[in-house]
């Protein structure tokens, strides 16, 4: 007995199942006994031999569907064969042979209605669900107007034993139905939490070993960066003997390379700072943008720009007031390297419950062939491809979006948001 159940587990409700496929099993063997069920009753109480003769029917259609289903895998095909010819045609029927509304009947159409909901997808799972709330509404209307169109029980006794068959059969099967929808939720939940543990201590690995990599390449860059210095310093002491200058501008080009690359650590660095748990609280971002601006301002006059701002007073956000200022400085420092003796613009405004900072400059801009690829990691018109990126890490983890504009020749402007603060606790990571 213990083997004959396993076998009928493994055949229609084994774990590879997809959830629809067990619903559907559980329908057609809950139709095929309950039609049986209803037959045998039928004959009991004399309800007709049209009546007995659509059950019979309706429990071959369904237990051929189940075997049908299960050699072929065409799901689907079946599953619209059962609304349309079982939900839809032998339920009309067998409701105006065995009493009508004063049967169990009723309770069949919602199991219909829910099992329709249950197996089919999106727009056909509306549509036929709707059809079917139409059709069963309609046929009740037709049967109160018109009993004579109904083959009513011909004791109460009858009619009572119709309503207790059709109540326990579906609710048995809605029953069966629920709990397989809930298993298989839980054994999901579990195998999300499984995979989430393990995404965790590998992004926690990954970010151990860009830290522990970026650490390490530090040093010997500077060492680098330090010789060929010397070297340079060493030729320009020898520049009076030295005739081939072409030594010199490869150390340059060396040098430049060697600091770009120190870029890149720097970096990744703040990448992986920025996957470590950082507390978050109530920031005066008002105070934020300004102290920003102001520790800027000097090295983009130096280079010939000037720094425009119009901060809206009492502004604040939740979150992390150290990682909120390098996407500030980031932003206004490639506005500067873009902008030569040109303007560059910092607003900052609340419109409802978002903030909304731009950074504007009147410089180079972005060529039109990067402007969509320039948050992505590794994208760069000539700096380390980090800034960006790190940028709209930090904004989205914030909640917030950041997006760019900008025509080649004419300047660039990015617009990032922020939730306004709305009482959040500090100290959360």
């Amino acid at each position: 007995m213990k083997k004959l159940l396993m076998r009928f587990r493994s055949a229609f409700f084994a774990p590879h199942f997809d959830l629809r496929v067990r619903l559907f099993h559980v329908l057609a063997l809950g139709g095929t006994l309950i039609s049986l069920l209803m037959m045998i009753l039928g004959i009991i109480t004399n309800s007709g031999f049209v009546n007995i003769a659509f059950n019979l029917g309706s429990a071959v259609l369904s237990y051929t569907l189940l075997t049908y289903s299960r050699l072929t895998r065409r799901y689907k095909i079946c599953y619209l064969i059962t609304v349309i010819i079982i939900f839809m045609g032998l339920f009309p029927v067998l409701f105006f042979s065995s009493g009508g509304y004063h049967s169990g009947m009723p309770a069949f159409f919602v199991f219909a209605v829910a099992f329709t909901v249950f197996m089919l997808e999106g727009k056909k799972a509306i549509f036929f669900s709707l059809a079917e709330l139409l059709l069963y509404t309609a046929i009740c209307l037709i049967a109160y107007y018109y009993p004579e169109t109904v083959n009513a029980f011909a004791r109460e006794q009858e009619v009572l034993l119709d309503i207790i068959i059709a109540f326990i059969s579906v609710s048995l099967v809605l029953g069966a139905s629920l709990f397989l929808h809930f298993r298989l939720y839980n054994e999901q939940q579990k195998k999300l939490d499984e995979q989430n543990t393990v995404l965790d201590h590998a992004s926690r690995a990954k970010t151990a070993f860009l830290a522990n990599t970026s650490h390490e390449m530090r040093t010997p860059l500077t060492i680098i960066s330090v010789n060929v210095q010397t070297v340079m310093e060493i030729l320009e002491d020898m520049g009076g003997v030295l005739k081939d200058k072409e030594a010199g501008k490869l150390l340059e080009t060396a040098q430049d390379e060697i600091m770009r690359l120190a870029r890149m650590v720097g970096g990744m660095l703040n990448l992986t700072s920025m996957s470590e748990s950082a507390e978050k609280e109530m920031v005066d971002f008002t105070a934020l943008l300004t102290s920003s601006a102001e520790m800027l301002r000097l090295s983009l006059q130096r280079s010939g720009n000037s720094l425009v701002t119009g901060i809206e007073a009492g502004l604040s956000v939740f979150g992390s007031a150290d990682l909120l200022a390098q996407v500030l400085t980031n932003l206004i420092q490639n506005a500067g390297q873009h902008t030569k003796d040109g303007t560059i613009n910092l607003s900052a405004a609340r419109n409802s419950g978002v903030i909304t900072v731009t950074i504007a400059d009147n410089g180079s801009g972005i060529p039109e062939n990067l402007l969509s690829q320039v948050f992505e990691r590794g994208v760069s018109d000539g700096g380390t491809g980090f800034g960006l990126y790190l940028c709209r890490t930090v904004v989205e983890s914030h909640g917030g979006r950041i997006w760019i504009e900008s025509r080649y020749g004419s300047g660039t402007s990015v617009f990032f948001t922020l939730p306004v603060y709305e009482g959040q606790y500090g100290g959360q990571k």
